[in-house]
């Protein structure tokens, strides 16, 4: 009779065990913003051109690191400069299909990259802020869209605006993955 009850006891204790690492295991992979299925293409855009390069190469990577398969950035900036990618970076979703659709892309993202005028704090350095809106699209579905900010510290004003636009995109890029 006492081994019965261990026996049963054991199985409860199984039992519960799994199903509260199925839940935390399901969970985890439910939270990140897209999906890792298909293939990723990241489409930015905004006013200064080395901001938008930094900030596509700073999502690119931390998508690949987490095991995203992109589109090559070189395909994309090939692109950039199109009415196609302008409209898609306006929210027109007929263009990010179509892009979608070129590329071969199950989840189109798209940001837009705005950089402050930088200005002097009381320390005598430069304070640059930075602001990044990202949108995700899977066909006609936005499955994602947030903006995130950040401000940096920089002794030349050149400086503090990359820190910034950089901190910002990290922002960006874990938030997609997480």
């Amino acid at each position: 009779m006492k081994r019965m009850k261990y026996t049963l006891r054991n199985w409860k204790l199984f039992a519960m065990t799994f199903i509260v690492g199925t839940l935390c295991l399901c969970v985890s992979q439910a939270s990140a913003a897209i999906p890792k299925k298909g293939l990723v293409a990241i489409i930015v855009g905004g006013d200064d051109e080395h901001y938008i390069e930094s900030v596509q190469s700073i999502l690119i990577g931390e998508l690949r690191t987490n095991g995203y398969k992109v589109v090559d950035e070189k395909k994309l900036a090939a692109e950039r400069k199109s009415q196609v990618t302008r409209l898609a970076l306006q929210g027109d979703v007929k263009a990010i299909l179509k892009l979608g659709s070129k590329y071969g892309a199950s989840v189109v993202i798209t940001a837009r990259v705005r950089a402050g005028e930088p200005v002097m704090n009381e320390f005598e350095l430069m304070t640059g802020t930075a602001s990044i809106t990202v949108r995700a699209r899977s066909g006609s579905n936005e499955i994602y869209g947030e903006t995130f900010s950040a401000k940096q510290v920089g002794y030349t004003p050149e400086e503090a605006v990359q820190k910034s636009v950089d901190a910002a995109a990290l922002l960006a890029a874990r938030k997609l993955v997480e």
